[in-house]
């Protein structure tokens, strides 16, 4: 009878951590008729649950990927550390009974198994796909959280910012930002327009087209509102941003703040501030940028498309990546195997004795 304080012996029953690269199995020591012979590949996958599969290889960081993205698309405006926690979340499971290293080598013998499994040796091709498992499914969460953040500040913001901001009606230009920084839709009275002619198109990349939206009864009052765009006006005057050209037209929604790729609300400050020395405009320290359009609605829906478009069709570019990193893999694995048993032939023939002269 073995010593029941032997630890291996004492996780041979059947749980979570019972087997490593496996499915729920304990790992039974090998008889002594079926060591695997040196060299012997396949022999040797006897003694441990098969690797990751092709289709695992492939399914499983696509589906990181997409997770990954939608998470940080939908919820880093709501709680910015619930993403992260998903992206750790999916890090870690990574690390599945398949990934860990075995207590048993290829021989069935107990062995000082690492965390991972070794790279060399004839189990090498086995834990090639676990290793190409664990970074592939890493970069998936990684290329995701940016695709994601990406379609979260250019889209999901804008479309936050209509659908969750404050809707307010009938705002006189004149009054300060500050009560109005939690709009999402801002109405103007018939009092207040877009002043095109003081308007100010800053050059970086793009023309950043800056207006002032002014009252009738402004006054010395420094300006708060600005309608802003893109590529719609001249180097001063001829703003033609959205529905700004429509006298009948009184209402834009709020720009979303930068974030970490987008920097355009730093940017269109800057061409504030221009336009402020051009024209001598007094400006709010509580700035409300707002885009000028006719059907805010509309526009959250175009935005929460063009969010998932974009997730789209990065997880249709990663597929091909991962497409071209799972057949390298498998290729390299092939090789690997080829070689061993080469050099297994190698090794019985050179011990076989030889007859003659």
């Amino acid at each position: 009878m073995g010593d029941v304080n032997d630890p291996f012996i004492s996780h041979t029953k059947a749980s979570t951590f019972a087997s490593n690269w496996g499915f729920g199995r304990a790992p039974q020591p090998a008889p002594p008729s079926k060591v695997a012979p040196p060299g012997d590949y396949k022999t040797s996958q006897k003694y441990r649950p098969p690797p990751p599969s092709t289709t695992k290889l492939f399914v499983f960081p696509l589906v990181y990927f997409v997770v990954t993205a939608l998470s940080f698309a939908f919820l880093w405006d709501f709680w910015k550390p619930l993403p992260v926690i998903i992206a750790g979340a999916m890090l870690c499971s990574v690390f599945d009974q398949s990934s860990l290293a075995t207590p048993r080598d290829s021989q069935g013998n107990l062995s000082n198994g690492m965390f991972l499994p070794s790279l060399s040796g004839r189990d090498g091709p086995a834990a090639m796909r676990v290793w190409l498992h664990i970074v592939v499914a890493w970069l998936a969460v990684f290329l995701g959280g940016i695709t994601g953040i990406n379609a979260e500040e250019n889209y999901m913001g804008q479309f936050f910012a209509i659908t969750m901001g404050v809707e307010y009606s009938n705002v006189l230009a004149s009054t300060s930002g500050a009560a109005y920084k939690d709009a999402g839709k801002v109405w103007f009275a018939g009092s207040s327009q877009v002043d095109t002619t003081r308007s100010v198109g800053f050059q970086e990349y793009h023309t950043y087209c800056v207006a002032p939206i002014i009252d009738e009864n402004q006054g010395r009052n420094s300006v708060s509102f600005w309608a802003i765009g893109f590529d719609c006006c001249s180097a001063r005057g001829e703003f033609e941003c959205g529905a700004a050209g429509e006298a009948s037209h009184r209402g834009g929604v709020r720009a979303p703040p930068d974030g970490i790729f987008a920097k355009d609300r730093a940017v269109f400050l800057k061409a504030i501030k221009q336009a402020s020395a051009v024209h001598s405009i007094d400006v709010d320290e509580d700035v409300i940028l707002l885009r000028w359009v006719q059907n805010p609605d509309a526009v959250a829906v175009r935005k929460l498309f063009s969010a998932l478009g974009s997730i789209g069709i990065g997880a249709a570019l990663f597929s091909l990546l991962v497409l071209l990193l799972t057949f390298g893999g498998i290729a390299a694995e092939e090789h690997v195997v080829h070689q061993q048993a080469l050099q297994a032939k190698q090794e019985q023939g050179g011990g076989m004795p030889r007859f003659g002269g």
